[in-house]
């Protein structure tokens, strides 16, 4: 048998390299035209064996016999596609083997990959009636002769009202809790990288646990509103150059308002919601520690990041260098370590001239229960001036950095809330404490009208309601 199959592909290497080598150029145009179509049945023949291997190795031990960790991460490296191409391949394999029809269609090369994903997934939304099921698969494998990937899934609506015309299996409210099972069946939180290097999260459900989070995640985006001009900007400037002044946000109006839209709130509330249940120590542990963060960088790129006095109007481009890189080997900026490092939990790991690894140090915790009461009692919510914060929502900003040996006291440390910590890592914008009284002040980039002064809010009992 193993000689039979390397045989068999060794055929296949030969002939997809002599048509590989075809000058297409020069071919008659109806020959083009219908290789397009032999290559795409190709394909889907193709796509079938490799999804019947991804099966296969997913049911079986032979990754990790070979040194793998599961068939999903062979699969994603072995054909070199994004995060996620693995498992995709191992779950079309599990959702086909109850799709016969479906399954042979794309071993036949009649319908493509994409085809075959979009009635598999469709088809598993439905209740778990084989006969239901069958109608679907029959008008979806129909509708597929004649259109793309896109155009069948939009007929799924079509498709239901012909397998269940009156609405009793499917539309009833009799049939919702049996919807939901499906639902849930289906539910799963994927990720992956954006073109802006950064990354995407997409999170499938239930109705019942999406409107839980929204519902916990709503209070947690509320607009943070600030004092006019608190930004660095002056909204009655006439002059643009003026009216943006100091503030780092071009979309801002300068007149106090969030300029987050309402997506952005939420994805910063989520993120919130994320820091405060690990702040709770309340997470399951994981080799016997609760979860975190690991960066791995080193003193020396994290302290030539850092500005220098001379040159404030450098610090929002040194500070997006790479700093250091997370656990997946993903860059990270030394302004965002240094962030993270203001009150969070440090595994010092320190690296040789050969970046081999030379110790692992004991987690620490930077700023203690005991110093955060006393932080809170002094500043009671977000101290950047405007700003009303509160304090479940702020973090504990070292005002000389733990990387330039700040120390962790009272004296060194101020409330700030996720916007502003950022902006205070991410802009020119200084903060120290004021050594008349021990509260904070706040100093300005220097603006095109001239130097400003330091400045601090307001006095709680001179706020205005």
């Amino acid at each position: 048998m193993t000689t039979a199959i390397t045989e068999a592909l060794a055929q296949l290497e030969n002939a997809a390299s002599a048509v590989a080598a075809i000058e297409w150029a020069s071919a008659d145009a109806k020959v083009t035209l219908e290789a397009v179509v032999q290559l795409r049945a190709a394909q889907s023949m193709l796509d079938a064996t490799l999804v019947g291997i991804a099966g296969n190795l997913a049911a079986t031990k032979k990754v990790e016999a070979a040194g793998w960790a599961s068939a999903k991460d062979f699969l994603t490296a072995a054909t070199g596609g994004h995060k996620g191409a693995g498992p995709g391949l191992v779950r079309l394999a599990k959702r086909l083997a109850s799709l016969p029809s479906t399954a042979a269609a794309l071993r036949e090369g009649r319908i493509t990959q994409a085809k075959a994903d979009v009635i598999a997934a469709k088809i598993v939304t439905l209740p778990r009636c084989e006969t239901t099921r069958g109608k679907a698969e029959v008008l979806l494998l129909e509708h597929a002769v004649n259109l793309d990937a896109s155009e069948l899934a939009d007929t799924w609506p079509s498709v239901l009202v012909e397998i269940d015309p009156d609405g009793d299996l499917i539309g009833s409210v009799l049939n919702l809790k049996q919807r939901d099972r499906s639902a849930y069946q289906e539910r799963r939180i994927t990720f992956g990288e954006t073109r802006f290097g950064g990354a995407w999260m997409k999170y499938e459900s239930t109705r019942e646990e999406i409107e839980l989070v929204k519902a916990t995640l709503t209070p947690l985006s509320a607009p943070v509103a600030s004092d006019p001009g608190a930004c660095g900007g002056d909204a009655t400037a006439d002059d643009f150059r003026e009216k943006q002044g100091t503030c780092p946000d071009f979309q801002c109006d300068h007149d106090g308002r969030d300029t987050r839209e309402h997506g952005a709130r939420m994805a910063d509330a989520l993120a919130e919601a994320c820091r405060r249940l690990q702040a709770a120590n309340v997470l399951p542990e994981s080799h016997g520690a609760t979860p975190r963060l690991v960066v791995t960088t080193s003193l020396e790129a994290l302290k030539a990041a850092l500005v220098v006095e001379q040159q404030p109007h450098l610090q929002w481009v040194i500070e997006k260098e790479i700093g250091g890189l997370f656990a997946d080997g993903k860059p990270l900026s030394a302004a965002a370590i240094r962030r993270m490092a203001c009150d969070a939990e440090i595994i010092p790991i320190v690296l040789g001239s050969e970046s081999e690894v030379l110790d692992v140090g004991r987690t620490k915790r930077l700023v203690t229960p005991g110093q955060w009461t006393a932080l809170v009692h002094r500043d009671r919510h977000c101290a950047f001036p405007g700003c009303r914060r509160q304090p479940i929502a702020c973090d504990a900003h070292h005002v000389v950095s733990w990387v330039e040996g700040g120390p962790t006291s009272l004296d060194n440390l101020v409330l700030l809330c996720r916007k502003h910590h950022t902006m205070i890592h991410e802009t020119p914008w200084k903060v120290r404490i004021n050594p008349k009284d021990g509260r904070p002040d706040f100093l300005p980039p220097p603006a095109t009208n001239g130097p400003r002064p330091w400045v601090r809010d307001r006095p709680p009992d001179l706020l205005v309601a």
